[in-house]
């Protein structure tokens, strides 16, 4: 027998001191251990000993998900997929990377079979558009916007329907992979896109127009994001009596988009009254607390 199925076997110790010690021991070993934990659920042979090996299991993929959120926000790239990836991750650990980069790469392949160097922006976007709400019709749940299955992109990818954050941060990293310069804006309690001139500046005044893939505006043929400018914002706020900082309208980095995403899936936990995922989320929002 190894030594780590010495280790699980010992998990049905009645001893609690010896629970305790092989516990520990077991933790220490950390994400390698999950397949052998997964695959002692099966064959065990009491309620109690599920128990046991179901809270190890949960407290090892907690502390991973947190590593792999701690690892990313410390990479160069911050990579929005990546991100995507390991956001369907707090709702299931074992959730596989390929059912999102799957689906992802035929839309990325479909958009840069038309895109052409010699296309002006806005003729980009439109093709953009075209691929993604008339191809592959993603459209807005104006519903149920904050229902828990909207803040994640796996789901937006097989319902085609989201909300302002998935809808805006799919957009977004498609729009990225093809080298067009546009950024995630924390608008109140919107997300929406800012346009610059250049994947190397995304400062307020480098901004030439905003987007918002949430609001969807039919035309003869397609439907397209609502383009608007900073005048606009500016006056369409005004009027509603809204004051906007700087920062409501300055292109944000990938930790502000992580953090704002994160917050919201919390507040969708509260709703649901997920005591185990709120916990969860608290711990990976002190990650981003001070950035």
């Amino acid at each position: 027998m190894s030594k780590i199925s010495a280790l699980i076997k010992l998990i049905e110790d009645p001893d609690e001191q010896i629970f305790l010690q092989v516990r520990n021991e077991i933790l220490s070993m950390g994400p390698m251990i999950i397949p052998n934990l997964e695959s002692a659920l099966v064959t065990a042979p009491n309620a109690d000993s599920v128990e046991r090996i179901s809270e190890i299991l949960n407290e090892i993929q907690i502390e991973n998900l947190y590593q792999n959120f701690e690892d990313w926000k410390h990479s160069k790239e911050q990579d929005l997929l990546e991100l995507m990836i390991l956001v369907e991750q707090i709702r299931d650990f074992n959730f596989s990377k390929q059912n999102i980069i799957e689906i992802i790469a035929q839309i990325k392949m479909d958009i840069w079979l038309e895109l052409n160097e010699n296309q002006t922006i806005l003729e980009q976007i439109n093709i953009i558009d075209r691929i993604f709400y008339t191809k592959h019709e993603f459209t807005a749940d104006e519903k149920e916007p904050y229902a828990l299955s909207n803040y994640f992109i796996y789901s937006l990818l097989k319902s085609k329907r989201g909300n302002d954050t998935t809808l805006g941060l799919l957009y977004l990293y498609l729009a990225q992979s093809q080298k067009i310069s546009f950024w995630g804006v924390k608008l109140l309690s919107n997300f929406i896109l800012a346009y610059t001139d250049s994947l190397e500046n995304k400062e307020i005044d480098d901004v030439l127009f905003y987007l918002n893939p949430y609001k969807i505006l039919p035309n003869k043929r397609d439907k397209n994001a609502a383009k608007f400018s900073l005048p606009n914002l500016l006056e369409f706020f005004a009027n509603a009596g809204v004051e906007l900082n700087v920062a409501d309208i300055t292109p944000c980095s990938n930790t502000d988009i992580a953090r704002r995403w994160l917050w919201f899936i919390h507040q969708a936990y509260i709703r649901k009254g997920d005591e185990g995922k709120m916990a969860l989320l608290n711990k990976l929002l002190k990650l981003f607390v001070h950035i």
